[in-house]
């Protein structure tokens, strides 16, 4: 592991703040990376005593279900201007895919502006959510409720308890959650019946998910019913145009509701993704395949993973065994043709993978 002292991580920081946020604060958007406090860090590319390429780490065990996968995020991806198309990035890149593979992360991911600088490095885009876009109209057609009110800071606990029934979350401690929810320019909301808060909304963070609730959590009424308030807070504010809701591919009931609304809904990918252990993922997709099912990993560069069923063996490359534990908009087009080779059901693939927005780096 590579630490930076306290004077580094500040160079990198403020390259990340000129390059990113034209010299506007980024810290206050994702304090686990960049507060002490918390275990993310970062890594930087020096010359001269000057940083050049920096990228904030986090590793993350995500809830699936009852199972866990450890996943490292990487975010905040910049080179200098005047050092740019010289490879920085993509050495920094790759320093941090082995780090985190030396912290035991199956695979990585991140959020990408320019998805082609990735693809050429070997990340796919992985994962599924569910987007729905609601117009104004919309509002006077989602349920009301009592007991609608911003969020105070007591109400911290409540909404940490809240978020860990998710079955499909990012593991993280109630100070995380408190710290993520200080987050800039953010427009929280809660539920509050008699003395409990039964569910919250997150719309807004810093300068992503402008015009967008991208974690929540209660029934879903209670969740509609704090839609129709940030929608109405935002009418309240002359704000036009869509409010979007971000949900995972499993909240299939919240779907039913907001698609007999009228609400125009797409399927979007979760991140850009790339195996960073071929044995964990064996050992994930063996577990997942059930008894029947036999691998093994033939390791070093370019492994290969073999899987026998009760119909024969497939090979899979590194990519393919990605795509089969979670692919791209949860598609199985690369699930079936494994299962029909194999004779194995692989009814538990896809894996739902999922990360909400305070998760996102």
């Amino acid at each position: 592991m590579s630490l930076l002292s306290r004077e580094q991580r500040g160079r990198a920081l403020a390259l990340m703040e000129r390059v990113m946020r034209e010299g506007a604060p980024i810290a206050p958007e994702y304090p686990l990376c960049f507060d002490e406090r918390f275990p993310g860090r970062v890594l930087a590319t020096e010359e001269d005593g000057r940083v050049v390429s920096a990228c904030a780490l986090l590793v993350r065990d995500f809830a699936c279900g009852s199972r866990s996968v450890r996943v490292g995020l990487i975010g905040s991806v910049c080179t200098a201007p005047e050092a740019r198309g010289r490879g920085l990035a993509s050495a920094l890149l790759r320093r941090a895919e082995e780090e985190l593979a030396g912290e035991g992360c199956v695979l990585a991911m991140l959020w990408a502006d320019d998805a082609r600088f990735y693809e050429e490095r070997g990340w796919s885009p992985i994962g599924a959510e569910v987007d729905f876009a609601l117009e104004p109209a919309h509002e006077a057609r989602l349920p009301g409720s009592a007991g609608l009110r911003a969020a105070a800071p007591d109400d911290r606990g409540a909404i940490h308890r809240l978020y860990t029934l998710q079955r499909e979350r990012v593991e993280r401690s109630p100070q995380e959650t408190a710290a993520l929810l200080a987050a800039p320019g953010m427009e929280t909301l809660v539920l509050q019946r008699e003395r409990d808060v039964v569910a919250y909304s997150c719309l807004g963070r810093g300068k992503d998910f402008a015009r967008t609730i991208h974690e929540w959590s209660g029934s879903e009424r209670d969740v509609l019913a704090l839609v129709r308030e940030h929608m109405r807070r935002a009418r309240s504010r002359g704000e036009g145009g869509a409010t979007f809701l971000i949900t995972p591919a499993t909240a299939s009931g919240l779907h039913e509701r907001l698609r007999g609304l009228g609400a125009n809904w797409s399927e979007g990918v979760l991140a850009m993704g790339k195996l960073l252990q071929p044995e964990g993922a064996a050992a994930l997709l063996a577990e997942l395949a059930g008894p029947e099912a036999s691998i093994s990993v033939d390791g070093g560069v370019g492994a290969v993973v073999s899987l026998t069923g009760p119909s024969g063996s497939v090979e899979l490359s590194a990519e393919e065994l990605l795509g089969l534990l979670v692919p791209a908009r949860g598609r199985r087009h690369g699930i079936d043709p494994v299962a029909r080779a194999t004779g194995l059901a692989l009814s538990e693939l896809p894996l739902p993978l999922f990360a909400w927005g305070l998760d996102s780096i």
